[in-house]
This record gives structure tokens, sequence and C-alpha cells, in this order.
């Protein structure tokens, strides 16, 4: 009976000494003012959140999450309610981290991940620009509806400004020195029209380190789409069904200059822009331009009457799967409206084309 104790208790400890050898993380620290017992480790996909492993809070609110990662990834920290903090893993790491449950985005003490530590020190320096400019966004309300509105509020403009240039300054600057996972969590505050060259640096770095990260991918196929839409480039071929379920291919349009139009019923900004484009298109269809609009409604009657109601006369197409539509994925659409207009041969002129300069680059065109 003896032997057979010993026998367990060697059998035990094997067990114990085997999950902490498989185990090659650990997050250690403090959180204060927490509303539950446990904390709680989940780590996160594109469009998913997996739980990972939870521990104890012990009365002198310290804890001890020691688990196994097999990848570097997003990961977040929980106390059950709504609020949250994010890490950025990677395995055999030994992070120490101290947190208020109150205001899990702000942790005082990160230790051990550097690409948490980066995280935390951009948005800390980003949270400054931004409370600069709400707090000049407040001295503006006061002078609204007074004679001094427009003086005052041009110079309040100006310097706000001012505030999210050297934002926007500061966080190109920080991602193209160190491009890091902490980088996707700024880079599209960054318009990637304007800076597509940083894109293609931070997608070269990150797919050559994690190219299995379900982030970076999404990243990669963002920047080739952009790719493929470089001005002089061919247009990515659209064969999508119309309302009346005939499908008529982008290809077909090919002596025409058309605006390649992303748009949908339940889209606001898509909605108040459609009487600009009736306009346009009414003044220039008779001299070669079409219009080939792609929406991504995901019920068709609230497509077709969306069409009826804002009179679009145009070539309308739809897979009718919202976000995943297979042409917005194709074209790395992210936000809508989103356009493309392209030349008799297909080939890009100019992405995202819209209101005033749509006009300005029609006239152009057709000479008028």
């Amino acid at each position: 009976m003896k032997n057979l104790f010993l026998l367990i208790v060697f059998f035990a400890i094997g067990i114990s000494l085997q999950a902490q050898f498989l185990n090659n993380m650990t997050i250690s620290g403090s959180i204060s003012n927490a509303d539950g017992k446990y904390i709680y480790l989940s780590e996160l996909g594109s469009n998913t959140m997996i739980p990972v492993d939870s521990a104890l809070i012990s009365s002198n609110n310290s804890f001890l999450i020691s688990t196994n990662i097999d990848k570097a990834n997003f990961f977040q920290l929980s106390n059950g309610g709504k609020q949250y903090t994010i890490l950025i893993l990677e395995p055999n790491e030994v992070v120490e981290i101290d947190i208020d449950a109150q205001r899990m985005l702000q942790p005082s003490k990160v230790n051990g991940s550097p690409m948490t530590i980066q995280l935390y020190n951009m948005l800390q320096k980003i949270n400054a620009y931004d409370a600069s400019m709400q707090q000049l966004n407040a001295e503006y309300q006061k002078y609204v509806g007074t004679a001094q509105q427009d003086s005052v509020g041009r110079v309040l403009s100006q310097q706000y400004e001012a505030f999210n240039q050297q934002k926007i300054a500061y966080m190109k600057q920080e991602i193209n020195n160190n491009p890091s996972l902490a980088s996707l969590l700024f880079l599209d505050k960054i318009d990637i029209e304007k800076n597509l060259p940083l894109y293609i640096k931070v997608d070269k770095v990150l797919s050559q380190k994690y190219p299995d990260n379900a982030f970076v991918k999404d990243l990669h196929n963002k920047v080739e789409s952009k790719m493929r839409l470089a001005p002089g480039s061919l247009a990515p071929e659209i064969n999508l069904p119309d309302p009346e379920g005939n499908n008529i291919a982008l290809s077909s349009l090919k002596g025409k200059v058309v605006l390649i139009d992303f748009w949908a019923s339940w889209c606001s900004p898509c909605r108040r822009e459609n009487p600009n484009n009736v306009r346009l298109y009414n003044k220039y269809k008779s001299k070669g331009f079409e219009i080939y609009g792609v929406s991504l409604d995901k019920q068709r009657s609230n497509w077709v009457k969306a069409i009826k109601d804002d009179k679009l006369t145009w070539i309308h197409v739809s897979d009718l799967r919202y976000w995943q539509s297979a042409a917005a994925r194709k074209y790395g659409v992210g936000s809508i409206p989103f356009t493309v207009l392209i030349d008799k041969e297909g080939k890009v002129i100019e992405v995202g084309l819209r209101g005033a300069a749509l006009e300005q680059k029609l006239e152009q065109i057709f000479g008028e």
C-alpha cells in the first residue's frame, strides 16, 4: 500500500513537471478594482476569440497564468466585463503586467513583451494627441452660433489639423522604424492610397516573420489589392449578376470610361453621394461614361428598392454577400463608398474619386 502511495505521488509530480515543461509562456502581475475572482486570457482571430486560460486572482490582487502558445499573436486579458487589455505575445515570453480593471487599456507596468510595450507606448502618445484635439473641439463648441464662430473657429480648426498631422507623422515614423504586429493596430489610421510604400514595407516584414498569422494575411491581401489598383494597371475582372440574375462582366464595358462604385442600400454616405453620381452620369453617358455599381447588400429587395428610390439607371451587380462580396475582397474594399475610375482599356485612372474631385476628373477626360 505504501509503494502504491509513493507511485501515485511520483506520477502526480511527473504530470506537474510535464505540464510546466510544456508551458512556454507566463503572465504574472496584479489587477486592482477587479469585479470578478478570475482573470481570463483569450486569443484573437480575424473574427473569433478563443479562450486560452484563466487564473484565480489572489487576495492581494496578484495573478499568474502559465500556458502554452504556438505562435505570435494578439491576445486579450479580461476580468469578465466589457473592458480588456490587449497583449501581443510570442512563445517563451515571461510577461509582467499591472492593470486596473477600470482602465484596462492603460496598464501601469508592462515588462517582458516587446511588442506589447511598443503598443502601449504608441497608444499613450496617440492618446495625448487625441486629448489635445478633443480640447480644441470643446473650445470650438463654445463659439458655435456666436459672431466669433468663423474667425475663432478658423484658428481652432487650423490648430486641430496641425495636431492631427503631427499624430499621423508620429505613427508613420514609429511604424516605419519598427514594423511589428503592434503596427497593425495603427496602420489602418494611415491613408493607404497616400502611403502605399509604408504598407508594402510592413507587409513584407510581417509576412516573412509571421506568414501564418491571420491579421498579417489580411494585411497582405489588402496590400496586394491596392497594388493591383495602381494607376495604369488593368482593373481586376468582376463578373456578377444584375438584379434580374444575368451576369455582367466589367470587361464587357471596354471602350467606355467606367466608374466602379462599391455601395449598399444601408450605407448613408453612399446614398448621399448618389445624387451627384446621377447628375454626372446624365451629363457624360452620351460621351462614353458608364457606372458599374457593385452592391454590398444582403437582401435583394433592399438593393432593388434603393436603385429605384435613388433613380440609379446605370449597371448594377451584386452577389448579395455583404462584406464577403467576392468583388469587394478582390478590390480590397475596407469601407464604402469606394470607387475606381478606369479608362477605355480597362486600366485604372484613379481610386477614391467622389464629389467635386470626380467631376473635375471627368471634365478633364471629356473636355467639358
